[in-house]
């Protein structure tokens, strides 16, 4: 096969990080990807980290490099970049200020890619805005599969679920969860409606299943929050189910054991709260006018799946077409 001298391409740069993994030589790695060897071991050498050669990483690193002046339009439009430096510390993902300035100004401005490689800038770094991302890593990973585990159904499960609830065409059902903390028995009962995405955190005093059924009961009573069905996972903090389904007067469904990822919404709402609630906070010295305040900031922030409206917009729009007056202003 003919070498050349040329640069690697992402499908080429794939093959190289799979070849690496199976502990080629370069010369063997040259014959069999079409290139010369100096140009794998510029390669190597130019778009490997201190984790390794990854080709995700090697693909923006070799794009940067490109780039005339890094002439990106976060680079020259100051207005633009403060806007987007002031969301990402609010905690707005990439995605959500690129939507919202598109919802907001009628045409594209700027798209979440672009912010993220302004993230990964050399500027961007200086700056440490990778900090404010989700995962507040220094570089983008791929998503790694969940393992799944042997089945124990005993209760009504996640797959009796009506088709409507699955396919969140239909208001008012939740999935809940609990938050927990080192060195307390204080958690978080945590809920998400499926259909806007609103997100409310309960404080809960202890594990125990009556104090746990009894907080989210007396909870979600108070607010009036419109609620037909309620998904939950196995924990024994829920034994109670057919109380809480009783009290108030909502279908529950369980997923199957060892399988939480079935109840996707709340999982993803319990990493944002985990944003500001970390394992070790000290959870006790908040009381529940201050989780709100948490969960309403969460709220307020446009989502790709709504059109980039918040879930607090939507669920207030829910609330007016189903003629439902809940006791709140959306603050949870």
């Amino acid at each position: 096969m003919k070498q050349q001298y040329h640069h690697l391409t992402p499908e080429d740069r794939l093959k190289l990080y799979e070849l690496l993994l199976d502990g080629c030589s370069v010369r063997e790695m040259a014959d069999r990807l079409g290139y010369h060897m100096s140009t794998l071991y510029r390669e190597l050498a130019r778009n490997s980290t201190k984790i390794g050669y990854r080709p995700d990483i090697a693909n923006q690193k070799s794009t940067l490099r490109r780039r005339q002046g890094y002439n990106l339009k976060l680079e020259v439009d100051q207005e633009l970049r403060c806007y987007v430096i002031e969301k990402l510390k609010e905690r707005w993902s990439p995605l959500q200020i690129s939507g919202r300035l598109a919802k907001e100004r009628g045409h594209s401005v700027i798209s979440h890619e672009s912010i993220y490689q302004f993230i990964y800038s050399p500027s961007g770094k200086d700056l440490q805005l990778y900090k404010y991302l989700r995962k507040k890593r220094s570089h983008r990973y791929p998503k790694i599969g969940r393992r799944a585990r042997k089945k124990h159904p005993d209760k009504v499960s996640i797959h009796q679920r009506d088709t409507s609830i699955n396919e969140r065409s239909v208001f008012g059902h939740w999935e809940g969860d609990l938050i927990l903390f080192r060195k307390t028995s204080t958690n978080l009962f945590t809920l998400r409606e499926r259909k806007t995405r609103l997100l409310i955190a309960i404080k809960n005093q202890n594990r125990q299943a009556r104090s746990t059924s009894k907080v989210l009961i007396r909870y979600m009573k108070k607010k009036d929050y419109p609620i037909n069905s309620l998904t939950l996972d196995n924990d024994p903090a829920f034994v109670r189910y057919k109380e809480i389904g009783k009290k108030l007067k909502a279908a529950v469904y369980f997923c199957d054991p060892y399988k939480s990822y079935q109840k996707g919404a709340i999982e993803n709402g319990n990493r944002l709260f985990r944003e500001t609630l970390r394992k070790h906070y000290k959870i006790d010295g908040l009381d529940q006018m201050e989780i709100d305040q948490i969960a309403d900031k969460l709220n307020n922030r446009p989502l790709k799946v709504l059109n980039f409206m918040t879930p607090k917009e939507a669920f207030l729009g829910e609330c007016e077409t189903y003629g439902v007056v809940p006791n709140f202003a959306v603050r949870a």
